[in-house]
């Protein structure tokens, strides 16, 4: 058994980051980056924009991340965390404790990967579980509107930012975090399914994804919804501007057949 827990630290960092030509000759992952340090933790890095330090103080994380300076797309002034210690117990079970501990039969490289790799979708899904909530607040006013049959006014800007918003989290959720898609480390250690299962329970990452994912479709619905108003609002006005021209255009020639009938 360990001397004491090993702390592990997700942080979700950026939008993205640039791990081509990354490679170093001491990674033991290269999908997602994962490295053993000098005082004995392990950094793993994923593309989708988190970072994952284990047995490592604030220093030495601080110290890896601004040597990814340039690497870093769209870094986040007000970054997501998640912190969980780890308990090594060589006569235990690979399994998650109901007070967030979690206990690893042992401290192999591909256990402190996996831990990583759930870890880092859990504060990724964080991460997004924030913004879609902002997202999905700015719903609300305009499905009132919609339900007292008025079109909210002034949503067109708010409409084109909704849509930008439900998009940018589709994207990271279909492109970059691949919840769906089994961990590399499983193809080589299918030992390690079990303990899998139970971390992605323990964050409950199936139902999360799904929840973003039932909110991103009210999002893209209220979004299709209102951009059929208001192209039904603007093609209105058209028609009407077409009109007043028209009947301008007959009254100038009224009056000017009056002026003509005068001389």
């Amino acid at each position: 058994m360990s001397a004491s827990p090993l702390v592990v630290r997700a942080l979700q960092v950026a939008e993205r980051i640039d791990l081509k030509g990354l490679e170093r000759p001491d990674q033991f992952s290269s999908n997602p980056l994962a490295f053993r340090t000098a005082g004995g933790g392990t950094a793993v890095l994923f593309r989708f924009g988190a970072a994952v330090f284990v047995g490592m103080n604030p220093l030495e994380e601080e110290a890896i991340i601004g040597g990814l300076k340039g690497r870093l797309v769209e870094p986040l002034a007000d970054r997501e965390s998640e912190t969980v210690p780890i308990v090594v117990k060589a006569d235990g079970e690979d399994q998650p404790f109901p007070d967030g501990t979690i206990v690893l039969k042992d401290d192999s490289p591909e256990r402190r990967l996996l831990l990583a790799e759930a870890i880092a979708m859990s504060v990724a899904l964080s991460y997004n579980e924030r913004r879609i909530a902002q997202a999905f607040d700015r719903v609300v006013p305009i499905a009132s509107s919609l339900k007292q049959r008025k079109l909210l006014g002034g949503s067109q800007g708010a409409l084109v930012e909704q849509i930008g918003e439900a998009l940018l989290i589709q994207q990271r959720l279909a492109g970059r975090v691949e919840l769906a898609d089994r961990p590399d480390v499983l193809w080589d250690h299918p030992e390690l399914e079990r303990l899998w299962v139970k971390l992605t329970d323990e964050y409950d990452l199936g139902p999360r994804a799904r929840a973003i994912g039932q909110k991103l479709e009210v999002i893209r619905e209220t979004a299709d919804t209102m951009a059929d108003l208001l192209s039904t609002r603007t093609s209105h006005r058209l028609e009407w501007y077409i009109i007043i021209l028209i009947c301008l255009e007959l009254l100038i020639g009224v009056f000017s057949m009056f002026r003509a009938a005068e001389r």
